[in-house]
C-alpha cells in the first residue's frame, strides 16, 4: 500500500518547486498518492497549511510546470501538486478530494458501491480530460509493460515541456 504525504512531504515537494523556480528549470510532479496523511502527528506539523503552501506555489510558478497524475490521486497531498500549465494522465488514473470508498461509506453506509460512486463523481482520467482538466492522456499497453508505458509518459512529458517552453 502507498503511504499518505506528510507535512515532511509537502515540505520537501515545495523545496523541489523553489529550487526550480530559482534554477529557471521546468518542473514535472509526479501525482500517484492516496493523499495526505490523517493524524494527530500530521495536524499538529501543519499538513493542510503544506497543502496550501504548495498550492500557491505550484500556481505561481514562472517556468514551465507540467503535472502527470499516473495512478490514484486522492485528496489534498494530491491536490496540492497538481495546479500546473499542463496535466498529462495515464488513461486509467483518477482524482478525487475522496477515495470513491470513503464517498460510498458517508453516502451508502458501506464500500460496496465505490464503482457508483467513481462514475457518479467522474474522476476517471477521460473524464477529467472532457472537463478541461487533464490536457494529454498517456494510452497504458495492455500486456502492462512497465517499460513501454514509462517511455510513453516521458515521451509525452518531453513533448509537453518542449510546446511549453
Amino acid at each position: 500500500a502507498q503511504t499518505p504525504m506528510g507535512p515532511a512531504a509537502l515540505r520537501e515537494a515545495r523545496r523541489g518547486m523553489r529550487l526550480a523556480h530559482e534554477l529557471g528549470l521546468p518542473l514535472v510532479s509526479v501525482v500517484d498518492t492516496p493523499g495526505a496523511e490523517l493524524s494527530p502527528e500530521a495536524e499538529q506539523g501543519s499538513v493542510a497549511g503544506e497543502i496550501a503552501r504548495c498550492l500557491a506555489t505550484m500556481a505561481t510558478m514562472s517556468v514551465p510546470t507540467v503535472s502527470v497524475l499516473l495512478g490514484q490521486g486522492c485528496g489534498g497531498g494530491a491536490l496540492a501538486l497538481l495546479p500546473a500549465h499542463q496535466v498529462v494522465a495515464a488513461q486509467n488514473a483518477w482524482l478525487s478530494p475522496l477515495p470513491p470508498e470513503g464517498a460510498s461509506a458517508i453516502v451508502h453506509g458501506d464500500v460496496d458501491h465505490a464503482a457508483e460512486m467513481a462514475e457518479q463523481q467522474r474522476v476517471g482520467a477521460f473524464d477529467l480530460a472532457e472537463i478541461g482538466f487533464v490536457h494529454r492522456l498517456v494510452a497504458e499497453p495492455e500486456d502492462d509493460s512497465p517499460a513501454a508505458f514509462s517511455a510513453a509518459v516521458a515521451a509525452e512529458v518531453a513533448d509537453t515541456l518542449r510546446a511549453l517552453l
